[in-house]
């Protein structure tokens, strides 16, 4: 271990020596920047002027090759760049900063492969270059993430006390949607006092995304004291007070947004949001609208489960019609990957439309004979749940209100031999199966079946009115 704490401390003097020999003088620093923005006007005066700057004494000076390099790079001028960084090489081969110029140029090319290997080169010669490790992380955090937490890592490992290490391990845990990691990464930088505007922000969001809302609200506040305009911790602020149930201020703070940011930079989400906000305050046609807007933000429709919430807001509304044909929508987005909860719920609408007391008697059939169907295809494509059995026979009884026809018969006998098989069934549903059976029978003054009936149910629930009624009435 002390021979390791020697090497690095070794490493960062040699480093240090390297990089005070190689670090390009100011005033050459001004003239690249000058030439720099003549180049995309015009380029053959650029190179020029770049040439001139490479007589004399500076024809060997590397670092002054890796400016004019990255100077093209700059302005999109991969071959050039690259051509630079070789130049630099071919003078010292062990210059770093050359190999993350060349890094860059493969990058910009989507070379992740060529851009890490010279990203290692880079580190290979100077175990300080932070630049080096952090792009090589950032590079392979969507082609192999695992190698950018090794890479960070082992800076980490190198440099314990350099704290930016903690911020792109944050950064890399982040893309690759392992929130928790990123998270206790960032509490880890958050606590050196070196935060800034977009570190509350990027922390806001993560703590957000774990569900610790007080917190990510208490990182916007401290954000938007330095920045009271800043769009990523006002979109955070209105998301963490509705998830706190802060409907008022969390309809201000959507005030706030919506100001702020332009139409066209708004995201499905923020309308989600407000819409829910709406909701909960009791503003329906203003929480539907702004369903409506998130369902057009989602163009590519990746977000169908905004479908469903919508319905559900109209369902909850009793705004059926509306729910019906939102959720109509999500499924047909969802096609076969449509689960059979999903088509159940779609039967349950249909079910409670039907329900409305005000809803005329054609319409209230249509909704039945639909719900009917919806659960139909339920019970066959899972024969072994009560689901399907149990809720066509519900809406077969609202077919036939008076049970003259017996229409919902068969499905409370499957439905209730079903729940009957299974010791943790809910005794209420039990009891509904056998209570109708028991009325039937009765109609059909087949009393001693009736009987049996009733007195299941009062071995299930001894103190069941219900069951004692009929059973005197039978007497």
């Amino acid at each position: 271990m002390k021979n390791k704490g020697f090497y690095i401390m070794l490493c960062l003097m040699l480093s240090s020596s390297m990089m005070a020999q190689n670090v390009l003088d100011s005033e050459l620093t001004v003239q690249v920047r000058q030439i720099a923005e003549t180049l995309k006007a015009n380029p053959d005066a650029a190179a020029k002027n770049f040439a001139g700057l490479l007589k004399g004494k500076n024809k060997k000076n590397v670092q002054l090759l890796v400016a004019i390099g990255r100077s093209y790079l700059d302005a999109g001028n991969l071959d050039e760049a690259k051509e630079y960084a070789m130049k630099a090489l071919k003078i010292n081969s062990k210059l770093p900063d050359a190999y993350v110029l060349a890094g860059d140029v493969a990058l910009a090319r989507k070379d992740a492969g060529t851009a890490c290997g010279n990203y290692e080169q880079a580190i290979l010669f100077d175990k300080s270059c932070r630049e080096a490790y952090f792009k090589y992380a950032r590079a392979y955090v969507g082609v192999n993430p695992k190698l950018s937490v090794e890479k960070l890592q082992q800076f980490k490992e190198y440099f314990p006390n350099d704290i930016e290490v903690d911020r792109e391990l944050a950064n890399v845990y982040y893309e690759m949607g392992n929130y928790s990691k990123a998270k206790a990464a960032f509490d880890i930088y958050m606590h050196s006092g070196n935060a800034t505007v977009a570190d509350y922000s990027r922390y806001a969001l993560l703590l957000y995304l774990n569900k610790d809302y007080d917190r990510s609200l208490a990182m916007v506040e401290k954000g938007l004291a330095s920045d009271s305009s800043n769009r990523s911790l006002m979109r955070v602020k209105m998301y963490d007070l509705c998830e706190m149930k802060s409907y008022d201020a969390g309809i201000q703070a959507a005030a706030d947004l919506f100001r702020e940011v332009p139409a066209d930079e708004l995201v499905y989400l923020d309308y989600v949001y407000r819409a829910r906000l709406y909701a909960n305050l009791g503003d329906f046609e203003k929480s539907k609208e702004d369903f409506q807007s998130a369902i057009a933000a989602d163009k590519a429709n990746e977000h169908p489960e905004v479908l469903k919430e919508a319905s559900e807001m109209c369902e909850n509304n009793m705004k059926y019609d509306d729910a019906i044909r939102l959720y109509e929508e999500y499924m047909d987005i969802l096609g076969n990957k449509t689960a059979v909860s999903d088509v159940f719920l779609w039967g349950r609408l249909h079910y409670k439309a039907a329900a409305v007391d005000s809803i005329a008697a054609d319409v209230k059939e249509g909704y039945l004979k639909k719900a009917d169907e919806v659960f139909a295809d339920v019970a066959t494509r899972v024969p072994d749940n009560y689901l399907g059995y149990f809720w066509r026979a519900r809406t077969n009884a609202m077919l036939d209100p008076e049970t003259t026809q017996g229409l919902a018969k068969p499905y409370y006998e499957t439905a209730m031999d079903i729940l009957k098989a299974n010791p943790k069934a809910q005794k209420s549903l039990i009891i509904e199966c056998m209570s109708y059976l028991g009325y039937y029978y009765f109609l059909k003054e087949e009393y001693d079946t009736s009987k049996e009936y009733w007195n299941s149910i009062l071995q299930l629930d001894p103190s069941n009115v219900t069951a004692r009624q009929a059973l005197e009435g039978i007497k």
